[in-house]
């Protein structure tokens, strides 16, 4: 009897990761830096990562609320009317980051698609790209 308790817990947990957060969209890196060419007023880049990775490395702009610190802190930080876009490592944090904010009001959610380490990959390629254009036209 304790086992099948155990192991439908388990199961509603792994169920609960898995099932989509509704209404939230994701976006790709290249859309993404285009956007923050020209950042609307309204819009706020949530990294959710710890500190330290954020500070090795982040999106101007971007302001840090760690994923555990989500819950308490986020009042002060994001408006319910702004666009947010969630930034984090994988994407169920970014999922689980979306679920604390939706339980708060929030409606205008989105991820960036792979995270931070698409967004490095596509800068490191822009800036190849760049190079390479300057070697060619010299």
């Amino acid at each position: 009897m304790i086992k099948y308790l155990i192991l439908s817990i388990f199961f509603v947990y792994f169920i609960q990761r898995l099932r989509p957060v509704k209404g939230l969209k994701k976006i790709k890196a290249i859309s993404f830096s285009y956007l923050l060419k020209d950042i609307p007023a309204n819009l706020k880049i949530l990294d959710v990562r710890d500190q330290v990775d954020f500070y090795a490395g982040h999106i101007e702009g971007a302001f840090n609320i760690s994923l555990g610190r989500l819950p308490f802190v986020k009042k002060q930080e994001i408006h319910v009317d702004d666009e947010i876009i969630i930034i984090a490592d994988s994407k169920y944090q970014s999922k689980r980051a979306a679920r604390t904010l939706k339980k708060s009001g929030h409606h205008h959610l989105t991820y960036l698609q792979n995270g931070m380490s698409a967004y490095k990959k596509f800068q490191k390629n822009q800036q190849s790209y760049s190079k390479l254009q300057t070697c060619v036209c010299m």
